[in-house]
């Protein structure tokens, strides 16, 4: 009984995440087998003594468990375990077993509660690579990707489209793609990310994107395949065609939409032919007037690339995998002169991780974790008018948690060590004044 996480901790619920695997290789796969069994969470405030009464029991056989526990009460600390064929579950990964970690302590404390009125809530997710097969490569054919079990839909259509049906059985009405949608902004897999997305409602209204660098645009002799030149010769450039562009925002063009009084920035951070970022003068310039007209409304800005120095430092490529240092350093000098500034959203590196402002104290800078694989699922923000918390959700049907359980093997199983975040990078609260989100 293993991979023990808390998934999502919120100041009224906790949801948490283990496996029950046989250990045993076999085939030939390099995902070791599950095996079913029966769930159960035992769970009582920290201050109870004695064993711990069984909450929750579901007979039910399966091998990868997700459960949530409702009602609890905000700031409380809380003692629990979680069991199958009443063996105590425990986690696997070096984030999930350093000492201040719920699932390394047996203890939790649920979120505090933002202060004021609750607005509204707004979705975040990334790195949804429609088209690519298979997950994990690196070099070459090492190491030994993770392939999407026969009979199955492709991965990545998997996890958008049970994504996008969560979100939309939740009452989400607004979702944020920030890059990265397509595997190589392929015309065809342009056109199949259109249209999975037409499910949850209308472009620019209910569903907003970012360019990610897999969206960049490409030469026809990159893929001969893709039918590329069927698209004319992007301006500027000497052979290259922008299938994403013409189906959503031109390259390095900024967007600005508001969802009441909040207003959401999305800016093209991606360059040609590289994985690293850059945002273009003109970007900066429109980014500029645009705060300028109201620098106290409400603001939250995204890009695919993170933007700050503890990114750079701590990300598994290195500095260079970002966006570059001058463009960091003018994007956050802009934003810590705009006080209705509060949230920088990136992707990119696939992890959930919460990384410290530089210029910017204003503003708390979170990169969110991929949709597409481990730890597979999308972030919520919800607003308050005296704050907000951040909660991660991993995707929970059938076929999304599956394939959660074979992806958190890529790259020899030490992914998803880089890629999961503490319980606290997930799942947060932030008091700050949003008190305009409610004029």
């Amino acid at each position: 009984m293993t991979d023990l996480e808390i998934v999502t901790l919120t100041p009224t619920s906790v949801t948490f995440s283990w496996t029950t695997r046989t250990g045993l290789q076999t085939s030939d796969d390099t995902v070791p087998p599950l095996h079913a069994a029966d769930t159960e969470v035992r769970l009582a405030p920290a201050l109870h003594r004695g064993t711990l009464p069984s909450i929750y029991h579901d007979p039910t056989p399966r091998g990868v468990h997700l459960i949530t526990i409702r009602g609890l009460t905000p700031n409380t600390r809380y003692r629990f375990e979680c069991r199958s064929q009443n063996i105590v579950a425990s986690p696997s990964l070096i984030t999930t077993n350093r000492v201040n970690e719920p699932t390394a302590t047996g203890q939790f404390t649920t979120l505090t509660q933002p202060p004021g009125d609750y607005v509204t809530t707004v979705a975040f997710i990334n790195d949804t690579h429609i088209g690519e097969t298979p997950q994990g490569l690196i070099l070459g054919v090492y190491p030994p990707p993770i392939q999407q079990l026969p009979g199955r839909d492709p991965y990545p259509t998997v996890m958008l489209r049970e994504t996008l049906r969560e979100l939309r059985n939740q009452g989400i009405r607004h979702l944020f793609i920030n890059g990265d949608c397509t595997s190589e902004a392929r015309p065809a897999e342009v056109a199949a990310f259109r249209g999975l997305l037409k499910a949850f409602g209308t472009y620019q209204r209910h569903w907003f994107v970012t360019r990610g660098n897999h969206d960049r645009p490409h030469t026809p002799s990159s893929d001969p395949t893709a039918h590329y030149e069927d698209f004319p010769v992007l301006a500027g450039t000497k052979n290259h065609r922008d299938p994403w562009g013409m189906a959503f925002v031109p390259r390095q063009k900024m967007w600005e939409t508001r969802i009441g009084n909040l207003r959401v920035i999305g800016l093209d951070s991606t360059r040609l032919d590289a994985p690293n970022g850059e945002i273009g003068l003109s970007q900066f310039t429109q980014l500029r007037r645009t705060l300028a007209n109201d620098p106290n409304m409400p603001t939250i800005v995204m890009c695919h690339h993170p933007v700050t120095r503890e990114s750079a430092l701590t990300n598994v490529a290195g500095p260079s995998f970002i966006l570059n240092k001058k463009d960091r350093d003018t994007l956050q000098n802009i934003l810590a002169t705009t006080p209705g500034a509060f949230l920088m959203v990136s992707g990119h590196t696939h992890r959930a991780k919460r990384v410290a402002p530089d210029q910017a104290q204003n503003v708390d800078f979170l990169e969110t974790a991929s949709t597409k694989d481990y730890p597979c699922g999308y972030t919520l923000v919800h607003l308050y008018t005296g704050g907000y918390t951040v909660n991660f959700h991993r995707t929970s049907s059938p076929g999304a948690l599956e394939w959660a359980s074979r992806s958190r093997w890529s790259v020899n199983g030490l992914s998803a060590t880089v890629l999961l975040g503490s319980t606290a990078d997930r799942n947060y609260t932030r008091q700050c004044d949003l008190s305009r989100l409610a004029h």
